[in-house]
């Protein structure tokens, strides 16, 4: 029969998969296999495999499985696991002892810290231990566990290992976050035109409910949103769009105030409280690896460690502190509570301001250009119409509208009946006069006759 491609495990590979609890056999004897080798068989058909040898293989195999004392699950996701790492149990623990970062990934330290033995595991792994059974009947994950288990303070090096592998990467991602907190709380609470937006937006508020509410010291921020909702009487602008008018007419100087507002966008997505807290864990994480090295030998890596990064931990409290301080400054100077409004709240305010602040001077400006093309517009026919005026083309056009408007008021004047009909009438002799270019009605009594060829005026001395 044919070869059929696959890629095979190899027999140390089956312990803890799928094919472990199937039986392929089975499957052999509820099929016409005659038939199956009728359909694939080659030209050079060789000898069939005896099955039955190939069967008593495989449970040959399946006896000699190895003595698990891990759940099942837990032992394959162990197995996983420990695969990527490429090392042997004894090269792992060795590297977990002396913290070697080196020959074990901070990734793959996390990956295994969930593999921790629980209390029943160990007492599993003691039990077996006490009975003197040998360890080369355990499976590759047991015998794992029970080297990974005779760790001393395992968790305690394990949590070590793991903050150390970490602390650069914490380090570079908090400090970026602590400075945009501070660097826009100074901004905003220094911005002395901002302070002036304010100023002109309560004087506005003010006089709009000095009608109906008494004039008011100060507002909450999150007014600053309803700017928008505040429509004109044609409710063709809003309460912004007059603003970012006023400001730029009468106080241009602070018209770019958000030019002076620093880091807002990045401030408003920061969680200040997980940093605080993330900066305190990392405290907590050197005063253990200051403690496992005073106290438990001198290991180099771990001092090189303290001596390297302590000073950083340092800064990054520093700043910490400073950024604390600042937003509290700046929430209480702008009549909030730092407890209740968090950056993700209060940043947001003024995020959202100058987005709105910015559009609506775009759509001003865009309505100045449709006033000046209409202004235009107007002007230039108003000066066709003034040059229209004075060509001689004009002249006679209002002549003949005169002329026509004459022949109306005499016929109606003069009570006489106008007939239309196949020979023409009043109309006729007003398209006759326009073609003719006639542009003086003499001062006669005139009479319409309508004769049957041609339509003839008498006029007749008055």
């Amino acid at each position: 029969m044919p070869v059929f491609n696959w890629v095979a495990l190899k027999p140390n590979q089956i312990n803890g998969t799928v094919f472990n609890e199937i039986d392929d056999e089975g499957i052999l004897e509820q099929l016409n296999v005659d038939e199956f080798e009728e359909l694939f068989k080659t030209k050079a058909q060789g000898p069939a495999i005896d099955l039955t040898t190939s069967k008593q293989k495989k449970i040959a195999h399946k006896g000699c499985n190895k003595i698990t004392l891990l759940d099942s699950n837990r032992a394959k996701n162990l197995a996983i696991t420990l695969r990527k790492a490429g090392k042997t149990s004894e090269e792992i623990c060795k590297a977990i002892q002396m913290f070697d970062l080196k020959t074990l990934p901070v990734d793959f330290v996390e990956c295994l810290m969930r593999f921790l033995p629980t209390e029943s595991e160990l007492k599993a792994l003691r039990q077996y231990e006490k009975e003197k059974k040998p360890l080369e009947n355990l499976s590759d994950e047991d015998r794992f566990m029970m080297l990974f288990s005779k760790i001393e303070r395992l968790m305690q090096k394990m949590t070590i290992m793991a903050f150390i592998g970490n602390f650069t990467e914490s380090i570079q991602m908090l400090t970026p976050q602590l400075h945009a907190i501070i660097a826009a709380s100074v901004s905003i609470k220094s911005s002395q035109k901002l302070k002036k937006i304010l100023e002109i937006i309560l004087a506005l508020g003010n006089y709009m409910n000095s009608s109906k509410r008494g004039a008011v010291y100060g507002f909450k921020l999150q007014s600053l949103d309803l700017l928008l909702d505040t429509k004109s009487t044609d409710r063709k602008q809003t309460l912004l769009h007059y603003i970012v008018d006023v400001v730029k007419e009468k106080y241009f100087q602070v018209f770019f105030f958000y030019n002076e507002l620093h880091y807002i966008e990045k401030a408003a997505a920061v969680s200040l409280e997980n940093v605080l807290l993330d900066v305190k864990e990392l405290q907590r994480g050197l005063d253990l690896t200051k403690r496992e090295y005073n106290m438990h030998g001198h290991n180099t890596i771990l001092k090189e460690f303290i001596n390297n990064n302590e000073g950083k931990l340092k800064k990054l409290q520093d700043d910490a502190k400073i950024a604390q301080d600042a937003y509290d400054d700046v929430v209480k100077y702008f009549g909030e509570n730092s407890k209740t409004t968090p950056p993700s709240v209060f940043f947001p305010v003024f995020v959202r301001f100058v987005k709105s602040y910015k559009q609506a001077e775009q759509d001003n400006e865009q309505r100045r250009k449709q006033e000046r093309a209409l202004m235009e517009k107007l002007m230039e026919q108003e000066a066709m119409e003034q040059e229209d005026q004075k060509s001689p083309s004009h002249k006679t056009k209002r002549q003949q509208q005169e002329l026509i408007a004459e022949l109306r008021k005499r016929q109606v004047k003069d009570n006489r009946h106008v007939y239309e009909g196949k020979d023409g009438a009043i109309e006729d002799i007003i398209t006759a006069l326009k073609k003719n270019n006639i542009t003086k009605f003499p001062n006669v009594h005139s009479r319409v006759r309508i004769s049957s060829s041609t339509s003839v005026v008498e006029d007749t001395q008055s």
